[in-house]
């Protein structure tokens, strides 16, 4: 077994500051679905994906949040109160079910979204 390489000072610092503003958007999560959550419309999942999930992220990059609800009415309710929040630039609403039935899909883009993804907060908790 080999061991891995250490880290460059650069990337170090770059895993640093990533981690810092995972748990910031992570805590603005939260302040939003608290101040907006009622029983029974809470959604069941938030995922993060794009660059920020796979850590190739820069200046110039958005943030992509997948938000998983029972019903797509639900998950639209969701995506709406988190982009007026400011919280994503990006914000893909999708049904419990929908977001099952892509386990096995085609879809590069949806197996680097299951595969890369970061679950974020699940409800219930």
């Amino acid at each position: 077994m080999t061991a891995s390489p250490a880290l460059s000072p650069l990337e170090a610092l770059r895993r640093q500051r990533h981690a810092r503003w995972l748990a910031a958007f992570t805590s603005s999560l939260v302040k939003v679905i608290g101040a907006h959550a009622q029983p029974g419309d809470e959604p069941i999942e938030m995922i993060l994906f794009g660059s920020r999930a796979r850590g190739d992220w820069d200046g110039y990059s958005d943030v992509d949040l997948l938000v998983v609800a029972g019903d797509q009415a639900v998950a639209d309710l969701w995506a709406d109160r988190l982009l007026e929040a400011g919280i994503g630039s990006d914000v893909v609403p999708v049904s419990r079910i929908c977001w099952q039935s892509w386990v096995d899909s085609p879809s590069p883009h949806w197996r680097a979204v299951r595969s890369q993804g970061i679950p974020l907060l699940r409800w219930p908790s």
